[in-house]
């Protein structure tokens, strides 16, 4: 084979080097599969090598069929079946079928998947006293997950050090251990954890392994934990040669585990003398896009530095617009589609890739995306509607609208924990069969029957249908504003403080402020709608059918989109606080460099033509008028390319222009002298101003004292209190 006239000349120098410890910097787009490929087959062909003496290791099954498929065919006059290409998991559970016995441990053990462990870890609660719907066993689990993934066991662990909710995790952790190899089984960590044991403690087996591998390839070199570097180390023998591509840029998985500095600075302490190469040649995107990727990863300062380029052409701009909100920012995004559809002959919807930092910010691009009929699939997560606490949140709200709905009652019944068993639920449901009521309708008259229920589990339900018939009775009066009874009543039957638990990431909340966000919207872009109309829109949406056409736009977290490719991407949400995410930027530098690895990586994986889009509506998590991403202006992306988008109508929602002489300009609440100003309270015709008095038709006289957008709060004379839309009719200002 001529590998010169295959391969660029940093790509010939990596796969023909004959350096013992290799280090390959392969840029995104640059053809790092392909050097890794050509690499095994130089081995093999032009070095010797006995295939039977190369371990490559990939981070995917996927990736590792690949590179064994194209190797063959580029060798298709050698056999190949000694040469091991495969995943550190799928590695390490075929060394424990040889070798795992020296351990007194059977080699025809079982593997557990996640759902196997979960099971186990929820009988385990059942025994220690605990239902298995607890939180505790999702904690467990954690814990459990957390200490496997750095290679511990229970008997690593010094439980004096632990805290006191840390100690039940830990006896979990124990019984996990004794039932899982009571049943002969290991789970995923363990096949690194018992391979890492027995290389350590057996010198004979080590070093047959040091002896069999004179070559060891690694693909993604930057996502290796602590673990799995450890392992590597133990494999390699005097005579091993190591080859690791990867990126330092794109290492963005660190929560997960993933170490930077081992491709930074480990390798150099531990395997001397190390050569680098650095693949800088980006066969993917064109120069407009990797020149703002360029200018945008420079400012870390933890890097190797490279400046990708491209012999691709300059291609089109960066395209990049602002919305005076999301919904219109969803609607751009599905026009441009179509648009896009129209101009191109051979144009699919799969070349299209829509990517944003969280997954709660794809609702607004669903909701577009399903009124243009464009098909589209949510990659590596889940439609909004069918989220688990969207549809917690919407049973709930079904109830405020109609309390015959057993089904949204058994659903949350005891979502967050009442302390009701599934044993009350049953009995509830077949007491309330019988005198031929709803569940919530049989409680509200239990007096009149004879029931089997516990006083507790009657008394916790009783107050859970008061608080449903509170915050009814408000959405009936329709006194103040719907989005703010109903966060009111999520947060005062502990929902909220539940989610906030549970979600470490705190995804989970952001969703369901964006469905409250949601349905303000709705209600005030149609007027004329009830709240019920909402209710019964989503459950059609929820309803349809899954698109069974190939051909659809990915919907997905940059996360999930690492080492995609599309020919034309979105990146939405492009504000600051989302993207970067306020939480990791503000915990330390090293979290603000690791956001915007990601939004290199979100540049990056566009081919042809990139469009960035944010927008100025009012966020209530931030407690500000949201502003552009800095990354905007880190990636050179000036604000005289950037366009304003109004609303479409006069009766459109509408918040607030950029300042455009500087648009990172933060703005806390509204200013009501500036000139670009457009109204939101076309009821009634007035603007509010932090002090005005007011007067409300059932609240009488009340100051003014916040105007976050449309909604103002308001502190009643007689009533307290009351957060209230500023365009509302029983609205009106009264004259100082």
């Amino acid at each position: 084979m001529n590998y010169k006239s295959e391969l660029n000349q940093n790509q010939y120098e990596a796969v023909t080097s004959n350096a013992k410890y290799l280090r390959i910097i392969a840029g995104a787009g640059s053809g790092k599969t392909r050097v890794l490929t050509y690499r095994i087959a130089y081995l093999i062909e032009a070095f010797q090598i006995d295939p039977y003496q190369i371990l490559a290791i990939t981070f995917t099954n996927k990736v590792a069929k690949e590179m064994k498929e194209r190797t063959i065919k580029l060798l298709p006059d050698y056999n190949l079946d000694g040469l091991m290409i495969s995943t550190f998991h799928s590695f390490c559970a075929r060394f424990l079928r040889r070798e795992i016995e020296v351990l007194g441990i059977t080699n025809r053990f079982l593997i557990l998947d996640d759902e196997d462990q979960t099971r186990l870890i929820k009988n385990i609660a059942a025994d220690f006293g605990f239902r298995k719907s607890d939180d505790i066993v999702d904690e467990a689990r954690k814990f459990i997950s957390k200490n496997k993934t750095e290679g511990k066991l229970p008997s690593d662990i010094v439980v004096d050090k632990l805290k006191t909710n840390e100690k039940k995790f830990y006896n979990f952790f124990v019984e996990y251990e004794k039932r899982k190899n009571e049943m002969k089984s290991l789970d995923f960590d363990d096949l690194l954890i018992y391979t890492i044991i027995i290389l350590e403690n057996y010198p004979l087996v080590k070093a047959r392994y040091n002896n069999r591998y004179t070559h060891i390839l690694v693909d993604e070199f930057q996502d290796t934990n602590n673990t799995q570097y450890r392992l590597l180390k133990l494999l390699m023998g005097d005579n091993t040669s190591l080859y690791v591509v990867g990126d330092p840029d794109q290492t963005i998985y660190t929560w997960r585990g993933a170490n930077q500095s081992i491709i930074m600075q480990g390798l150099k302490d531990d395997f001397y003398p190390l050569k680098t190469i650095v693949l800088n040649e980006n066969y993917r995107s064109t120069s407009e896009i990797l020149n703002a990727a360029n200018k945008l990863i420079a400012y870390n300062k933890e890097r190797e530095p490279k400046d990708l380029f491209t012999n691709n052409g300059n291609g089109k701009r960066i395209s990049i617009n602002s919305f005076d909100n999301s919904l219109l920012e969803g609607k751009f995004v599905a026009n441009k589609i179509l648009e896009l559809k129209r101009e191109h002959q051979n144009f699919t919807f799969n070349q299209v890739a829509i990517l944003y930092r969280s997954s709660y910010l794809s609702l607004k691009i669903e909701n577009a995306l399903i009124a243009n009929q464009i098909p589209y699939k949510v990659y590596g997560g889940t439609k909004f509607y069918a989220r688990k606490e969207i549809k917690d949140c919407l049973a709930y709200f079904r109830l405020l609208i109609n309390e015959d709905d057993d089904i949204s009652f058994e659903r949350i019944i005891n979502v967050p924990r009442r302390g009701i068993g599934d044993t009350s639920v049953l009995n509830l449901k077949e007491e309330a069969r019988n005198g031929h009521l709803s569940m919530i309708k049989y409680i509200k008259d239990i007096i009149h029957f004879d029931t089997s229920l516990k006083a507790k589990v009657i008394n916790e339900i009783t107050s859970l249908i008061h608080k449903l018939d509170d915050t009814r009775n408000k959405l009936t009066n329709n006194l103040e504003s719907y989005s703010e009874v109903l966060n009111e009543f999520i947060v005062d039957i502990g929902y909220h403080d539940y989610l906030e638990e549970k979600d470490e990431t705190k995804d989970k909340v952001e969703n369901v402020k964006a469905l409250i966000d949601d349905i303000r919207s709705y209600l005030k872009e149609h007027p004329e709608s009830s709240f019920d109309e909402y209710l019964q829109n989503i459950t059609l949406i929820t309803s349809q059918d899954e698109i069974e056409n190939q051909d659809n736009v990915s919907l997905m977290t940059v996360h999930t989109a690492k080492g995609l490719e599309f020919d034309y991407v979105f990146i939405i949400g492009l504000n600051q606080g989302v993207f970067p995410n306020r939480r990791a930027s503000e915990e330390s530098s090293r979290g603000l460099e690791e956001e915007r690895r990601l939004a290199y990586v979100a540049f990056t994986r566009a081919k042809k033509e990139l469009y960035l889009t944010l927008n100025r509506e009012y966020s209530y998590s931030l407690g500000m008028n949201n502003i552009p991403s800095m990354f905007i202006k880190e990636a050179g992306i000036k604000f005289d390319n950037f366009r304003f988008i109004p609303p479409t109508s006069s009766n459109g929602p509408s918040i607030y222009q950029f300042n455009m002489n500087n648009p990172y300009e933060k703005v806390d609440k509204p200013k009501y002298n500036n000139s670009n100003i457009i109204s939101v309270t076309k009821s009634n015709g007035i603007k509010w101003e932090v002090g005005d008095t007011c007067f409300h038709k059932v609240f009488k006289e009340g100051k003014v004292l916040k105007v976050e957008g449309d909604i103002i709060e308001v502190d009643f004379k007689d009533f307290g209190k009351k957060t209230l839309l500023g365009n509302h009719p029983m609205l009106s200002k009264k004259e100082n």
